[in-house]
Protein backbone atom coordinates (compact mmCIF):
# COMPACT_ATOMS: atom_id res chain seq x y z
CA UNK A 1 0.00 0.00 0.00
CA UNK A 2 1.42 3.54 -0.86
CA UNK A 3 2.31 6.00 1.47
CA UNK A 4 -1.01 7.78 1.57
CA UNK A 5 -2.25 5.26 2.67
CA UNK A 6 -1.05 5.32 6.08
CA UNK A 7 -2.85 7.75 7.24
CA UNK A 8 -6.06 5.93 6.27
CA UNK A 9 -9.40 6.21 8.93
CA UNK A 10 -12.26 4.85 8.17
CA UNK A 11 -15.05 6.27 10.45
CA UNK A 12 -18.02 4.14 11.81
CA UNK A 13 -19.44 7.29 13.46
CA UNK A 14 -22.65 6.52 11.39
CA UNK A 15 -22.59 2.41 11.79
CA UNK A 16 -25.63 1.50 14.32
CA UNK A 17 -24.84 -1.63 16.73
CA UNK A 18 -28.29 -2.71 16.22
CA UNK A 19 -30.85 -3.04 13.22
CA UNK A 20 -34.68 -3.97 12.94
CA UNK A 21 -34.94 -5.12 9.61
CA UNK A 22 -38.67 -6.07 10.40
CA UNK A 23 -39.50 -2.66 11.35
CA UNK A 24 -37.50 -0.05 9.23
CA UNK A 25 -37.12 -1.03 5.33
CA UNK A 26 -33.54 0.94 5.22
CA UNK A 27 -32.71 -1.27 7.98
CA UNK A 28 -33.30 -4.05 5.62
CA UNK A 29 -31.77 -3.29 2.57
CA UNK A 30 -28.45 -2.68 5.19
CA UNK A 31 -28.37 -6.43 4.78
CA UNK A 32 -29.99 -6.80 1.22
CA UNK A 33 -26.42 -5.34 -0.16
CA UNK A 34 -24.84 -7.86 1.32
CA UNK A 35 -27.44 -11.04 0.74
CA UNK A 36 -27.17 -9.32 -3.40
CA UNK A 37 -23.62 -9.54 -3.30
CA UNK A 38 -23.40 -13.47 -2.05
CA UNK A 39 -25.58 -13.99 -4.29
CA UNK A 40 -23.78 -12.58 -7.49
CA UNK A 41 -20.67 -14.05 -5.81
CA UNK A 42 -22.14 -17.48 -6.00
CA UNK A 43 -23.24 -17.23 -9.38
CA UNK A 44 -19.22 -17.82 -10.52
CA UNK A 45 -17.66 -19.43 -6.88
CA UNK A 46 -18.24 -22.82 -5.36
CA UNK A 47 -17.84 -21.80 -1.93
CA UNK A 48 -16.75 -25.05 -0.66
CA UNK A 49 -13.35 -24.95 0.95
CA UNK A 50 -12.62 -21.21 -0.03
CA UNK A 51 -11.43 -18.27 1.98
CA UNK A 52 -13.35 -15.00 2.73
CA UNK A 53 -12.22 -11.87 4.02
CA UNK A 54 -15.09 -9.27 4.61
CA UNK A 55 -13.28 -6.17 4.91
CA UNK A 56 -14.88 -3.76 7.46
CA UNK A 57 -17.34 -6.31 8.91
CA UNK A 58 -19.45 -4.24 10.66
CA UNK A 59 -22.16 -6.09 12.50
CA UNK A 60 -21.28 -8.95 10.85
CA UNK A 61 -24.18 -10.18 8.58
CA UNK A 62 -22.57 -10.88 5.82
CA UNK A 63 -19.77 -13.14 7.43
CA UNK A 64 -23.34 -15.17 9.03
CA UNK A 65 -24.68 -15.57 4.95
CA UNK A 66 -20.89 -16.70 3.76
CA UNK A 67 -20.85 -19.12 6.68
CA UNK A 68 -24.34 -20.52 5.97
CA UNK A 69 -23.11 -20.64 2.22
CA UNK A 70 -20.61 -22.45 3.20
CA UNK A 71 -17.10 -20.14 2.62
CA UNK A 72 -14.15 -19.94 6.01
CA UNK A 73 -14.64 -16.74 6.81
CA UNK A 74 -12.63 -14.11 8.48
CA UNK A 75 -13.91 -10.41 9.44
CA UNK A 76 -12.45 -7.45 10.29
CA UNK A 77 -13.00 -3.62 10.80
CA UNK A 78 -11.29 -0.76 12.77
CA UNK A 79 -14.37 -0.35 15.14
CA UNK A 80 -13.33 -3.01 18.33
CA UNK A 81 -17.38 -2.96 18.81
CA UNK A 82 -17.75 -4.46 15.76
CA UNK A 83 -15.18 -6.92 15.48
CA UNK A 84 -16.69 -8.01 18.94
CA UNK A 85 -19.98 -8.38 17.26
CA UNK A 86 -19.11 -9.72 14.30
CA UNK A 87 -16.96 -12.52 16.50
CA UNK A 88 -20.06 -14.30 16.90
CA UNK A 89 -20.25 -15.68 13.62
CA UNK A 90 -16.72 -16.61 13.03
CA UNK A 91 -12.87 -15.28 13.22
CA UNK A 92 -12.67 -11.35 13.48
CA UNK A 93 -9.60 -9.24 13.77
CA UNK A 94 -9.35 -5.34 14.42
CA UNK A 95 -7.79 -3.92 11.05
CA UNK A 96 -4.85 -2.39 10.57
CA UNK A 97 -6.00 0.54 8.50
CA UNK A 98 -1.85 1.62 7.77
CA UNK A 99 -1.47 -1.57 5.93
CA UNK A 100 -4.03 -4.29 5.34
CA UNK A 101 -1.84 -6.21 2.45
CA UNK A 102 1.02 -6.73 5.25
CA UNK A 103 -1.68 -7.46 8.13
CA UNK A 104 -3.01 -10.76 5.60
CA UNK A 105 -0.58 -10.81 2.96
CA UNK A 106 -0.90 -11.52 -0.72
CA UNK A 107 -3.10 -13.79 -2.36
CA UNK A 108 -4.16 -14.64 1.07
CA UNK A 109 -8.01 -15.04 0.98
CA UNK A 110 -10.01 -17.10 -2.30
CA UNK A 111 -12.51 -13.94 -1.91
CA UNK A 112 -12.80 -10.57 -0.58
CA UNK A 113 -15.97 -8.80 -0.01
CA UNK A 114 -15.89 -4.55 0.26
CA UNK A 115 -19.12 -3.36 1.60
CA UNK A 116 -20.24 0.18 1.79
CA UNK A 117 -16.42 0.57 2.87
CA UNK A 118 -14.46 2.59 -0.11
CA UNK A 119 -16.70 5.69 0.74
CA UNK A 120 -15.12 6.13 3.73
CA UNK A 121 -11.52 5.85 3.41
CA UNK A 122 -9.23 8.49 2.36
CA UNK A 123 -7.57 6.32 -0.40
CA UNK A 124 -9.77 4.37 -1.95
CA UNK A 125 -7.10 3.80 -4.95
CA UNK A 126 -5.23 2.32 -2.35
CA UNK A 127 -7.15 0.76 -0.47
CA UNK A 128 -9.03 -1.22 -3.49
CA UNK A 129 -5.05 -1.75 -5.26
CA UNK A 130 -4.57 -3.24 -1.81
CA UNK A 131 -7.81 -5.92 -1.68
CA UNK A 132 -6.70 -6.74 -5.08
CA UNK A 133 -3.44 -7.77 -4.37
CA UNK A 134 -4.84 -9.78 -1.00
CA UNK A 135 -7.38 -11.56 -3.85
CA UNK A 136 -6.75 -14.77 -5.37
CA UNK A 137 -10.39 -15.24 -7.11
CA UNK A 138 -12.82 -12.70 -6.75
CA UNK A 139 -13.14 -9.04 -4.83
CA UNK A 140 -17.08 -7.92 -4.30
CA UNK A 141 -17.45 -4.33 -3.99
CA UNK A 142 -20.76 -2.15 -3.18
CA UNK A 143 -20.63 1.23 -2.71
CA UNK A 144 -23.37 4.28 -2.52
CA UNK A 145 -24.38 5.23 -6.04
CA UNK A 146 -24.33 8.58 -7.32
CA UNK A 147 -27.14 7.71 -9.28
CA UNK A 148 -29.42 6.98 -6.83
CA UNK A 149 -32.73 8.26 -8.17
CA UNK A 150 -34.16 9.55 -4.06
CA UNK A 151 -30.87 11.84 -3.98
CA UNK A 152 -30.87 12.95 -8.07
CA UNK A 153 -34.11 14.42 -7.63
CA UNK A 154 -33.50 16.84 -4.69
CA UNK A 155 -33.09 20.66 -5.73
CA UNK A 156 -31.25 21.38 -3.19
CA UNK A 157 -27.93 19.75 -1.60
CA UNK A 158 -28.86 18.27 1.46
CA UNK A 159 -26.51 15.84 3.46
CA UNK A 160 -28.81 14.49 5.34
CA UNK A 161 -28.44 10.95 2.75
CA UNK A 162 -25.00 10.90 3.37
CA UNK A 163 -23.31 11.27 6.98
CA UNK A 164 -20.50 12.72 7.88
CA UNK A 165 -18.23 10.28 6.79
CA UNK A 166 -18.84 9.60 3.45
CA UNK A 167 -15.63 11.46 1.85
CA UNK A 168 -16.68 10.07 -1.50
CA UNK A 169 -18.67 8.02 -3.81
CA UNK A 170 -19.07 6.70 -7.37
CA UNK A 171 -21.60 5.83 -10.50
CA UNK A 172 -20.68 2.89 -11.98
CA UNK A 173 -18.59 4.25 -15.03
CA UNK A 174 -16.59 5.90 -12.29
CA UNK A 175 -15.99 2.79 -9.81
CA UNK A 176 -15.61 0.67 -12.86
CA UNK A 177 -12.75 3.19 -14.15
CA UNK A 178 -10.93 3.28 -10.69
CA UNK A 179 -11.12 -0.41 -10.64
CA UNK A 180 -10.03 -1.60 -13.72
CA UNK A 181 -7.11 1.30 -14.83
CA UNK A 182 -6.21 2.11 -11.40
CA UNK A 183 -6.40 -1.06 -8.70
CA UNK A 184 -5.90 -4.34 -11.10
CA UNK A 185 -8.92 -5.58 -11.38
CA UNK A 186 -11.40 -6.84 -14.06
CA UNK A 187 -15.35 -6.69 -13.77
CA UNK A 188 -17.17 -10.27 -14.14
CA UNK A 189 -20.31 -8.97 -13.79
CA UNK A 190 -22.68 -6.04 -12.12
CA UNK A 191 -25.51 -6.84 -9.18
CA UNK A 192 -28.12 -4.85 -8.15
CA UNK A 193 -29.99 -4.58 -4.62
CA UNK A 194 -33.09 -2.25 -4.53
CA UNK A 195 -34.01 0.81 -6.67
CA UNK A 196 -36.34 3.85 -4.55
CA UNK A 197 -38.01 5.98 -6.65
CA UNK A 198 -39.17 9.71 -5.94
CA UNK A 199 -42.76 9.93 -4.84
CA UNK A 200 -43.48 6.76 -5.58
CA UNK A 201 -41.72 5.28 -2.92
CA UNK A 202 -43.08 7.21 -0.67
CA UNK A 203 -46.47 6.94 -1.47
CA UNK A 204 -46.37 2.94 -1.90
CA UNK A 205 -45.09 3.03 1.90
CA UNK A 206 -47.90 5.28 3.47
CA UNK A 207 -50.76 3.65 1.39
CA UNK A 208 -48.99 -0.13 1.56
CA UNK A 209 -46.78 -0.52 4.03
CA UNK A 210 -42.99 -1.74 4.43
CA UNK A 211 -43.70 -5.20 2.96
CA UNK A 212 -45.43 -3.94 -0.04
CA UNK A 213 -43.02 -0.95 -1.05
CA UNK A 214 -39.74 -3.72 -0.38
CA UNK A 215 -41.64 -5.52 -2.89
CA UNK A 216 -41.97 -3.12 -5.49
CA UNK A 217 -38.10 -1.32 -4.81
CA UNK A 218 -36.60 -4.96 -5.35
CA UNK A 219 -38.95 -5.97 -7.79
CA UNK A 220 -40.47 -3.78 -10.63
CA UNK A 221 -38.59 -0.88 -9.28
CA UNK A 222 -35.17 -2.07 -9.67
CA UNK A 223 -35.69 -3.90 -13.29
CA UNK A 224 -37.05 -0.77 -14.69
CA UNK A 225 -34.07 1.33 -13.25
CA UNK A 226 -30.95 -1.55 -12.22
CA UNK A 227 -28.25 1.21 -12.50
CA UNK A 228 -30.09 3.43 -10.25
CA UNK A 229 -30.44 1.18 -7.42
CA UNK A 230 -28.64 2.21 -3.94
CA UNK A 231 -25.53 0.58 -4.10
CA UNK A 232 -23.25 0.31 -6.88
CA UNK A 233 -22.56 -3.36 -6.59
CA UNK A 234 -20.13 -5.64 -8.64
CA UNK A 235 -17.94 -8.82 -8.77
CA UNK A 236 -14.25 -8.19 -9.73
CA UNK A 237 -11.41 -10.93 -10.31
CA UNK A 238 -7.83 -9.99 -9.90
CA UNK A 239 -5.58 -9.18 -13.10
CA UNK A 240 -2.40 -11.41 -13.09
Amino acid sequence: MSAGAENEVMSIRHLPYEINEKTDRFHYYETLWKRRGLELLLKHCEPKGKTLLDYGCGRGELLNFATQAGFKIKGTDTDPKCVELAGCYGETSVLDVSNPLVQFGPKSFDVITCFHVLEHVDNPKAVLGALARMARLYVVIAVPNLRYLHRTFRRTIDLGGVNSGHLQSWDHWHLLNLAENHCGLKLVEWGTDATLLPFLSNISQKLLGMKTTIRLETGLFRKMFPFHGISVLGLFKPVE
